[in-house]
C-alpha cells in the first residue's frame, strides 16, 4: 500500500480520457468560400457538431458565463470574448478556450457593441476553435496540413511512399481538379429548386455513381467530373 501521508506517494486521479480526433476529417469534410488569395478552407460548424456526435459522444460543448451572468466577457481593451469548453460523459471538464468576437475582418469588437449575432456567430466559431485544441478535431486546416481524400487512396500511398512524388494542383487530371467555386453555388441553387422527390432520386444517382459515403450528398460535389456528370444528368422538370 502506498503512504498517503507522503505526497510524493498519494494517489493522483486518473487523467480524463480525451477522445483524439485528429484523423476523423477528410476532404469530403471541407468547403471552400471566397476566391483568389481570399479563399479559404473550412469546416462548417454543423458538419463539426455532426463529427462530434459521431466520434465522441456524451461530450458536449459550453460556453462559459462570465462574474456578471454574461455570456460574453469584456477585455481589458474594452472588446470582447467568449470562453468555451467541453464538458465530459464521466464529469469531465477541459480547460477554458478564449475566443475573439470578431467582425467579418476579423477585427476584435468592441464589448458594447456586440449583437446578437455577433454572439451567436462566435459561438459557432469557438466550437470549432475548441474542439480542434480539446479533439484535434480539424486541426489541419488551422495548420495548412494536407488532409485526407477518400477517393484518392492509391494516389495517397504513393504520396506516402516517395514524398517528393506528390502532385501539384496543376499535375492532377482536370477532371479531378476542383470545380470553380461559382459554379458549385449555381449547382446547389438548381439541385435545391428539384421538387422533392426527384431531388432525392438524382441525389441517390449521385451517390451511387461516385460511392458517396458522407450523410450529405452536397458536401462530396467538389470536383470538374461532378460538375459534368451533374450537367449531364440534371433532370428537366416541366
Amino acid at each position: 500500500m502506498p503512504d498517503t501521508t507522503n505526497p510524493s506517494e498519494q494517489l493522483l486521479p486518473s487523467p480524463p480520457s480525451i477522445p483524439n480526433l485528429g484523423s476523423v476529417i477528410t476532404t469530403d469534410d471541407v468547403s471552400r468560400k471566397g476566391t483568389g488569395s481570399y479563399k479559404a478552407d473550412y469546416v462548417n460548424w454543423c458538419r463539426v457538431a455532426h463529427l462530434l456526435h459521431e466520434n465522441a459522444p456524451g461530450w458536449q460543448f459550453n460556453v462559459q458565463p462570465s462574474p456578471s451572468g454574461s455570456h460574453v466577457w469584456e477585455a481589458p481593451n474594452g472588446t470582447a470574448y467568449v470562453v468555451g469548453y467541453f464538458t465530459g460523459p464521466n464529469g469531465e471538464r477541459t480547460p477554458d478556450f478564449p475566443q475573439s468576437v470578431m467582425d467579418h475582418k476579423n477585427a476584435p469588437i468592441a464589448f458594447a457593441k456586440v449583437s446578437a449575432r455577433d454572439f451567436t456567430d462566435t459561438h459557432r466559431r469557438c466550437l470549432c476553435t475548441t474542439a480542434a485544441a480539446t479533439f484535434g478535431l480539424a486541426w489541419q486546416l488551422w495548420a495548412r496540413e494536407k488532409i485526407e481524400d477518400p477517393y484518392r487512396e492509391d494516389e495517397q500511398e504513393q504520396v506516402k511512399a516517395n514524398p517528393a512524388a506528390a502532385p501539384s494542383v496543376q499535375e492532377l487530371p482536370p477532371e479531378r481538379r476542383l470545380m470553380k467555386d461559382k459554379d458549385r453555388e449555381q449547382l446547389k441553387r438548381s439541385i435545391g429548386d428539384l421538387p422533392d422527390d426527384i431531388k432525392q432520386k438524382f441525389l441517390d444517382d449521385f451517390r451511387k455513381e461516385f460511392d458517396v459515403k458522407t450523410p450529405k450528398v452536397f458536401t462530396a460535389i467538389q470536383e470538374v467530373r461532378h460538375l459534368t456528370w451533374i450537367q449531364n444528368n440534371m433532370p428537366v422538370v416541366p
